[in-house]
């Protein structure tokens, strides 16, 4: 077997990053070269900035600068400038810009109590709640603008601006420049839908945007707030993409005085840090601190045991064997992505084997602890006259989160079984298998197990929350059947876990996944008239307007269902209380929570489930708690500011909170790094000591305060 290891050093530093960049990680690193040698002349980004950056240094270069939440921005960079990113000291981290994978209203609407707001029976204030006055963004894609379902009484769309990432005519938002922005109801109804992009003419976008807001018109199947109105983004399947697409939500709901509700039907594992510390999941935070409310769809992975575990001995050389079965549903996938990730100071070496018969034929192990400055690696494993190509992503110590990594994309030969070998010297590493497309989209999981091989482990079907549902502070959702009587035995059943839905914890220390389940199993919703695929759906209802099309709804299945649900119950929350903080939102759904028979009494035990959350959302009770909710700004308003002694500290500190409930406090270093985050209540006591001197940020809700030490 002849090795060849492609070090990034040796392409030109005007066309690549450079191999001794310390400020991204080795990934990044790898696509970006692959991009670049793929003929691409601008990449997107996403970085993470000194605070007051100096925008003109870098625009100069010819990088344009788009969103922006906190220090976290997005770039898109002429690939002849990528190496701007390393010199400039203002940029203290960035990241390539991932590609990211896709993704009964009846039922649904009465499982979670919504009727009852639609009704206005049971609700406090005696009002009907339908989400008027709020604004629901669908970042997804497969749009039909004039499906009845997105109309109005009178057949308008409720749709009140479009950004059309792949429609080129123009012109593209203000602060942007690609893309088309429809931002009047006679352009949205001159275009009809959006324009095909990587997955064709789909309809995931107008199934997710009638669950969360359909008004029904033409049939039964009436959505969670049908008042409300939307905004609408079919973006470029990149990260960069998806956070422009956000930031331009801002600013129109912003403008209008709307609150904003942004709905993610979508899901990505591969190149992501999975425990919340990638400046993805930052960018989220950062938004949801000033009122954006996120919610993520959890992943459909919870009936594929694609996620194994081993906490290795010290004392002895101990090795995880495993098969990593292959994911053969989707004609896009070419191989596995066996994604590996370790912890703090413990490195580890894996590599793979694959089999046939009696014979086998081994990779080299590749061990993170002889890659500090990262790697990537080209090679091929000979298997007779089966060559099978593969790369290798090494890290000693990610960037973000400080763990060591390893990823190892492996092309499938159907005649060969994939092995998967880990060894460590103590310390536990975690290993997911997905779907690896030549897009490196893939977010379909694949099983590990045993095979019948001697000391071979199966898989499992936990740690399931992949990005964006593990950012903090989104509301992430999984899925239920909706509670249904069965007419023929005259029979109330409660609905059970789906079982495509993503399991938790998330991955790392601090917070776990998901927050809330809502129905997600066969949810009727409209189907896009311009759908490729339109003849395979079976139709529940359907309407021929005025303008010769047929429209139709149809049931659909996934987290992306369910996530819809709970975006549209947001929206009638903030319609009921437009001055809840996120947190407010996110605390409310949480302890308003359903629970009966199927989930356990999780709020009576006060105990997360890694299936359920806190349980079934209930829009009902919801409702009423943001109706009782006082407004984060008038709760401000009369809080004492934070106070700190002594400040300036060589040692231990006390910290009044200026308030009497439950806070979370967080401290940052000057760069905006988390250095430690705590609950606290009137007065905390900080220990000082082993932080280095400097200047750190204490905050507690919307509070900030300077601590010094010396």
């Amino acid at each position: 077997m002849k090795k060849t290891v492609f070090m990034l050093l040796a392409l030109s530093l005007l066309t690549c990053v450079s191999a001794q960049s310390r400020k991204c990680s080795v990934e990044t690193k790898a696509l970006v070269k692959e991009r670049v040698e793929n003929g691409e002349t601008t990449i997107g980004f996403l970085a993470k900035m000194a605070e007051g950056f100096n925008r003109g240094v870098l625009e100069k270069e010819g990088i344009r600068i788009g969103a922006q939440a906190g220090q976290i921005v997005t770039l898109k960079v002429p690939a002849d400038k990528i190496h701007v990113l390393d010199a400039n000291r203002e940029v203290l981290q960035y990241s390539i810009a991932h590609r990211i994978g896709g993704m009964d209203c009846t039922k649904t609407r009465i499982d979670t109590h919504v009727d009852s707001l639609h009704a206005g029976k049971g609700v406090v204030d005696g009002q009907k709640y339908r989400g008027e006055g709020v604004y629901i963004g669908i970042t997804d894609w497969g749009f039909d603008y004039l499906h009845p379902n997105l109309s109005d009484a009178v057949g308008n769309p409720r749709t009140v601006r479009v950004w059309d990432h792949y429609r080129t005519s123009g012109p593209a938002p203000i602060g942007f420049d690609y893309g088309t922005e429809l931002a009047d109801r006679e352009s949205i109804m001159a275009a009809g839908g959006d324009t095909s992009n990587l997955y064709g003419y789909g309809t995931h976008g107008t199934h997710v945007a009638g669950i969360a807001g359909g008004r029904g018109r033409g049939s039964k199947f009436i959505g969670m707030a049908p008042l409300a109105e939307f905004l609408l983004c079919s973006f470029g399947l990149c990260e960069d993409d998806w956070m422009n697409g956000v930031e331009w939500m801002r600013r129109v709901a912003a403008a209008d005085g709307k609150r904003l509700v942004v709905n993610s039907s979508w899901g990505m594992y591969s190149f992501s840090t999975l425990d919340g510390t990638s400046l993805l999941s930052q960018a989220i935070n950062s938004w949801a601190d000033s009122g954006t409310v996120f919610c993520t769809s959890a992943g459909n992975n919870g009936d594929r045991n694609f996620h194994i575990q081993h906490t290795f001995r010290a004392d002895t050389i101990d090795t995880l064997r495993t098969v990593a079965q292959y994911y053969t549903y989707n004609p896009e996938a070419i191989g596995e992505c066996l994604i590996m990730w370790g912890e703090r100071e413990h490195d580890f070496e894996a590599g793979f084997r694959m089999r046939r018969d009696t014979n086998i034929w081994c990779s080299p192990m590749y061990n993170t602890a002889d890659f500090t400055d990262g790697d990537v690696i080209y090679d091929t494993l000979m298997c007779d006259t089966i060559a099978i190509p593969y790369v290798v992503y090494i890290e000693h110590e990610n960037i973000q989160d400080g763990r060591p990594h390893i990823q190892m994309d492996v092309n499938r030969d159907d005649a060969l079984e994939l092995q998967l070998f880990i060894t460590a010297n103590g310390g536990t590493v975690h290993a997911w298998n997905v779907a690896n497309k030549t897009n490196h989209a893939g977010n379909e999981g694949s099983p590990f197990a045993s095979n019948d091989h001697p000391g071979f482990s199966h898989g499992d079907a936990m740690y399931g929350i992949g990005e964006p549902a593990c950012a903090e502070k989104c509301i992430s959702v999984s899925a239920h059947d909706a509670d249904h009587w069965n007419t023929t035995h005259t029979q109330f059943f409660e609905g059970d876990k789906a079982s495509f839905t993503s399991s938790g914890p998330v991955f790392g220390e601090g917070f776990d996944k998901p927050d809330i389940s809502a129905p997600g199993y066969q949810v009727i919703s409209s189907i896009s008239s311009y759908a490729s695929d339109i003849n395979d759906y079976r139709a529940e209802a359907s309407v021929r307007l005025e303008n010769g099309r047929n429209y139709i709804w149809s049931p659909l299945s996934g987290t992306s269902m369910s996530c819809p649900a709970v975006s549209g119950i947001v929206a009638l929350m903030l319609e009921a209380n437009p001055g809840l903080s996120t947190e407010q939102v996110r605390d409310i759904i949480r302890r308003t929570a359903r629970n009966d028979s199927i989930t356990g009494p999780l709020l009576e035990r006060d105990s997360l489930s890694l299936h359920w959350g806190w349980g079934k959302i209930d829009a009902l009770k919801a409702v009423n708690e943001a109706i009782r909710t006082v407004s984060i700004e008038a709760v401000e308003k009369y809080r004492m500011p934070i106070q700190i002694y002594p400040n300036p500290t060589t040692g231990r500190v006390t910290v009044n909170t200026g308030c009497g409930e439950p806070q979370t406090m967080e401290i940052y270093s000057i760069d905006g790094r988390l250095v430690s985050q705590r609950q606290v209540e009137t007065e905390c006591s900080i220990d000082t000591h082993g932080m280095p001197q400097g200047v750190y940020i204490v905050r507690i809700g919307s509070r900030t305060e300077r601590l010094v030490v010396r």
